[in-house]
């Protein structure tokens, strides 16, 4: 993994497990926490947490007893909560007090929590999130935020607005935004492209931007 001037916490989710090569993309992470069967999922890349979260409804025995052995903190919430077990991961990190995670897998299984993770990026708890599939980077930007998305990570970048009306500028896409409104329900942003080899910037001043970066053949 590459190494971050910046303490970071990474997440590891659950769902479909991500490809080994994924934690290429990750900065070397200062606190682990696995959301429930993300446990599982961190043992298989070599990721020994500083804690488990969630209902454990999915991760296995086996991964379970391995960290109790270990003494990691195992927080466990009732099957019956408000809350999925990634939401619970990222309230952990801001209370360790992480201004910036990264979150890995999630994506998989039932589709509605793949859609309810990443709108759970978006609302603003004063830690920055990126998250990281196999193939894709998302992240959430408010008014007044900027991020930058070089051509590494996939030239393919998709512009949801959620939450309202945003309005959004960009520097190095194919179809460049300037001060350019985006509906919710609109697919005016979906598929641009990155075409300057220092990559492209995106700044939102008004709403709340869901941004996912891929690659055109994963």
């Amino acid at each position: 993994m590459e190494n971050s001037e910046e303490a970071r916490a990474l997440i590891v989710a659950g769902g479909r497990p991500v490809r080994p090569a994924v934690l290429n993309r990750v900065a070397e992470p200062a606190w682990i926490v696995a959301a429930d069967s993300g446990l599982d999922h961190a043992y298989d890349l070599g990721l020994e947490p500083n804690l488990v979260i969630g209902d454990m409804d999915s991760v296995s025995a086996a991964g379970l007893a391995r960290a109790q052995a270990a003494g990691i903190q195992i927080e466990r919430y009732p099957v019956d909560k408000y809350a999925t077990d990634l939401e619970l991961a990222i309230g952990a990190a801001v209370a360790a007090g992480f201004a910036e995670a990264t979150i890995i897998g999630g994506t998989g299984g039932r589709l509605s929590h793949t859609l309810a993770n990443a709108l759970v990026l978006t609302v603003d708890r004063g830690i920055r999130l990126d998250w990281l599939t196999s193939h894709a980077r998302i992240c959430a930007l408010h008014a007044g935020q900027t991020g930058t998305f070089h051509p590494a990570e996939g030239t393919i970048l998709s512009l949801v607005p959620v939450a309202g009306r945003a309005v959004c500028s960009s520097v190095g896409l194919r179809w460049p935004l300037a001060q350019a409104e985006l509906s919710p329900g609109s697919t005016r942003g979906i598929s641009n492209e990155i075409v300057a080899a220092d990559g492209a910037t995106v700044s939102v001043t008004a709403g709340c931007v869901l941004l996912i970066q891929e690659r055109n053949q994963p």
